[in-house]
């Protein structure tokens, strides 16, 4: 569920940046489906002294803009109301704009697509600190205190394996029954996604041909064999 509305934080004085490790606080919006995805941003803006917001459609994001507006917008590409390049092009023209407009996406092809339609920067699953927080920031010459915090901080270390859960949850109940096709292109690419976030190759690449042919059942495999391997908590 979207979070409750709070006052904008945007309009904040900004601190010193302390070389070579903290940042001036920032806001950030991220819209995206996943949980497991949200919780890899999550920790890096945490680590980054970035204060997150999220919102898992199109709709909600634009609930979220009509009172809020983040220093930074982040924005998945597959979202399941639309694509996220629609909001990226209304973003890029209607004021104020944002400070940076950043896409995401498992797809490196669409980031043309993202650029044409005015994102200031294309980040490729999955998101991690060093390779993606000075394009988020717009920082060139931000980085990491030392080799062995930015080794650390580069892994989805800590993520909630419950957030997990729930996106495959999600890709099951999407896959149940007789849905419309777009309901199976939104669940396969959905669960390439999250292929994507867990660094897992096969499942994205899997999941990204079952999504082309069509297939509901080689997707629900997929998904509950991934399921199998969560561990229980």
């Amino acid at each position: 569920m979207p979070n409750p509305v709070e006052p904008d934080f945007a309009t904040r004085p900004s601190a010193a940046i302390v070389p070579g490790c903290a940042l001036p606080p920032r806001t950030l919006l991220l819209v995206e489906d996943s949980r497991f995805a949200a919780e890899a941003v999550r920790l890096i803006c945490r680590r980054a002294g970035i204060r997150l917001r999220r919102a898992e459609s199109l709709t909600a994001a634009r609930l979220h803009l009509r009172v809020y507006r983040p220093d930074i917008v982040l924005v998945d590409l597959g979202l399941p109301d639309g694509s996220g390049l629609d909001l990226i092009a209304g973003l890029a023209t209607a004021g104020p704009r944002p400070q940076r407009l950043i896409a995401v996406s498992g797809d490196a092809t669409l980031e043309g697509a993202a650029r044409a339609a005015g994102a200031d920067a294309f980040l490729l699953k999955p998101v991690t600190l060093t390779q993606h927080l000075s394009l988020m920031t717009g920082d060139a010459d931000l980085r990491p205190a030392s080799a062995e915090d930015c080794e650390a901080r580069s892994r989805n270390a800590g993520a909630d394996p419950l957030a997990l859960r729930d996106d495959l949850r999600l890709v099951h109940d999407l896959l149940s029954g007789t849905g419309a096709p777009e309901r199976l292109h939104y669940a396969g690419q959905f669960l390439a996604s999250v292929g994507h976030a867990l660094h897992d190759s096969p499942l994205a690449t899997a999941a990204e041909a079952a999504t082309r042919a069509g297939d509901r059942r080689s997707l629900m495999a997929l998904a509950q064999a991934k399921s199998a391997q969560v561990p229980m908590i």
